[in-house]
């Protein structure tokens, strides 16, 4: 699963608000952009199917925030609005590849419910992401290196630990996102069958 080895990086510290945007705190936008660009990129990728277009797409959104940033009185979530955008840019890049697009045609409101589809999916691979990166960083290594496809000896060998200490750690630490996930702990018990 390509996303899943793409995900899981640092997690953010703390929360990024529009006022820190709009004020002009560079450092604050440049952790949104750090946390947020991948899965712009993802699923712009999805909708366009050109890297990079998807890529191009993915930082005309964050573009679009810095420069309009004073126009909005608030924006209650960054996420959104970023994600709204990149649909939206999507939908100009389409257009602008053909002549003409109709909006009501069958094929518009398909990629319209396909793109709602790849939010969903992101947005999963998000919340199991920042679940994995709370764990403590020896069970957050094992859960990251099963997740890459890695068995019990070869992940102990990796972090010169014994076959036991891993399967241990496993264990709590699903036990551990098993209550920090709740609905979505499925999608993680989905992930590690296909290893």
């Amino acid at each position: 699963m390509a996303i899943i080895k793409r995900r899981f990086n640092e997690p953010m510290d703390g929360q990024i608000t529009y006022e820190a945007i709009k004020n002009g705190d560079i450092k604050a936008f440049e952790l949104l952009f750090r946390e947020f660009y991948p899965s712009m990129c993802v699923v712009a990728m999805r909708f366009v199917a050109d890297q990079d277009a998807a890529e191009d797409i993915a930082q005309e959104a964050f573009i679009k925030l810095w420069e309009k940033r004073t126009a909005y009185e608030d924006i209650p979530s960054l996420k959104t609005f970023l994600y709204v955008s990149v649909k939206n840019l999507c939908f100009n890049h389409i257009r602008n590849k053909k002549d003409t697009i109709d909006y009501t045609s069958p094929e518009a409101q398909n990629k319209e419910a396909v793109f709602k589809d790849y939010l969903i999916e992101e947005e999963a691979y998000r919340i199991i992401e920042d679940a994995v990166n709370a764990l403590p960083p020896q069970s957050q290594k094992i859960v990251k290196m099963h997740l890459d496809g890695k068995q019990n000896k070869e992940i102990a060998e990796t972090l010169n630990i014994s076959v036991n200490s891993v399967k241990t750690l496993k264990y709590n630490a699903l036990s551990s996102l098993k209550l920090s996930l709740k609905d979505y702990f499925y999608l993680l018990i989905l992930l590690l069958a296909e290893k």
